[in-house]
């Protein structure tokens, strides 16, 4: 059962200070990194760290504070700094507590929800440090054996993490949940025909017992010799496959365009959007925050908002941003769950839950033969700078391979794709069938998507 002593404390001290209402977050989290090379450990690393982060009201004003020391003293110390900052905030009526409607059933019970949600792997806690290592091994093993042409593995790593959150409010909510997340990870390198690559793979679960070293393994080393031999090919406007690894990436910056806080603030291409066509008809995009074992699911926000589902694009129209209470009052609109907190450290924003693009029936081979003759992308390169959910605008290197006639040609390497995330979003002509969830970009679901015709810059 969790201890609210703590929270409870925090809030009686607030309303001792004069707040009239407040706020009390919890984090506690504890994670292990492993990682391996030439088949013995380089790095091992354990991390443990936990905080109160604190929100305090006086009328429309808020304060706010947080605190690592969780000693009765410094948590004291903390909650006084939150009503000082009272002082010195500027009034703001949309930045409030949210209605008690808004809460999960049980959110006054003082105890743990969303057990339902499969959210915690039982094994993790059973299985041992000398396992895991064993796992990180394992990729890399099963990478060097897949092919004669894999020479090495550049880093193969395990990594995992146990969290408890408990919130509790002067408006009643008093609960928690807990979650576990394991993950492995490797770069496979290939030698041939006078050229050099690599290939990534990853596995990701909930519970240990769920991960797959060797798709993880095959998925890396795969990549890499079938990238073997790459060359460029002429600047020219082509259909393109990207797989759904990459597609997560787009479809993370287009999560970034969907927040209300950009869009209140104008930096979003998707302002002013709202109940018109932004994409294929093809395209259905959900938020779900209630997804068994979903690597954003839980049974509130980071608020107290009821997790739910949340259609976002339907149709290729756009039926809805995502908002937390701050941004739903100020646009005028209802909270869609989706207040997220990096930490207790930080402050509230907006962050999509487990957001996916539904997939198609169609397997890679119909993809290919769809498109026919055009680039079929591996990797994705430069996402952090090559992708601006302010303007849409997409400038991204790019590995993979060349189709023609629906059939491989050969690897290709150093183009450029250019475009824009609307222009991607309007020419998806047809969706893939292997819908996949990665942890890396946030909660992202994509499978492969098939674009008429983007710009590929070669020689």
């Amino acid at each position: 059962m969790p201890d609210f002593r703590l929270l409870d404390d925090a809030l009686e001290e607030a309303r001792r200070l004069g707040a009239s209402g407040a706020e009390a977050f919890y984090q506690r989290g504890t994670g292990l990194t492993v990682k391996v090379f030439d088949g013995a450990v380089e790095k091992f690393t354990h991390s443990e760290g936990e905080g109160l982060g604190l929100r305090v009201w006086k009328g429309d004003s808020n304060g706010r504070s947080y605190t690592s020391d969780l000693s009765e003293t410094a948590a004291r110390e903390a909650v006084r700094a939150a009503v000082e900052a009272l002082a010195v905030s500027p009034e703001d009526p949309h930045r409030a507590l949210p209605d008690p409607s808004l809460f999960p059933t049980g959110s006054g019970s003082g105890e743990y929800l969303g057990t339902d949600l499969e959210l915690v792997g039982p094994d993790l806690s059973r299985t041992s440090n000398e396992e895991k290592i064993e796992f990180a091994l394992s990729m890399e093993r099963l990478a060097r054996e897949f092919d004669p042409r894999v020479r090495g593995v550049e880093v193969a790593a395990y990594s995992d993490s146990v969290d408890e959150v408990l919130l509790a409010n002067t408006s009643g909510f008093r609960a928690g949940f807990r979650s576990t997340e394991c993950y492995g990870y490797l770069v496979a390198i290939a030698d041939g025909e006078g050229d050099s690559q690599t290939g990534f793979g990853f596995t990701a679960a909930r519970s240990f017992a769920d991960l797959d070293a060797p798709a993880a393994a095959e998925e890396a080393a795969a990549m890499a010799v079938d990238l073997l031999g790459a060359r460029q090919v002429p600047t020219a406007r082509v259909p393109v496959i990207v797989n759904n690894l990459n597609t997560a990436e787009l479809l993370a910056a287009l999560a970034g365009a969907l927040s209300g806080e950009a869009v209140a603030k104008s930096r979003s291409f998707l302002a002013g959007r709202l109940g018109t066509g932004i994409a294929s008809e093809r395209v259905n995009l959900v938020d779900d925050g209630l997804m068994p074992g979903g690597f954003g699911s839980a049974p509130f926000d980071g608020e107290g908002v009821a997790s739910r589902r949340t259609p976002v694009i339907e149709g290729g129209v756009l039926s809805t941003y995502l908002h937390n209470c701050y941004t739903a009052s100020r646009l005028g609109f209802s909270t869609t769950a989706n207040a997220g907190r990096a930490s207790f450290r930080a402050s509230i924003g907006v962050q999509p839950t487990n957001i996916r693009l539904e997939p198609g029936d169609a397997d890679r081979e119909a993809l290919r033969s769809q498109m026919g003759t055009g680039l079929e992308v591996l990797e994705l390169q430069g996402a952090h700078a090559g992708l601006n959910p302010v303007t849409g605008e997409v400038s991204l290197g790019a590995r993979g391979l060349w189709i023609e006639n629906g059939r491989v040609a050969h690897p290709v390497r150093e183009v450029t794709i250019a475009g824009t995330i609307g222009e991607i979003l309007e020419g998806i002509a047809g969706i893939g069938s292997d819908l996949r969830f990665t942890p890396l970009v946030g909660s992202v679901g994509t499978a492969s998507v098939l674009v008429e015709g983007l710009t590929v810059s070669g020689k």
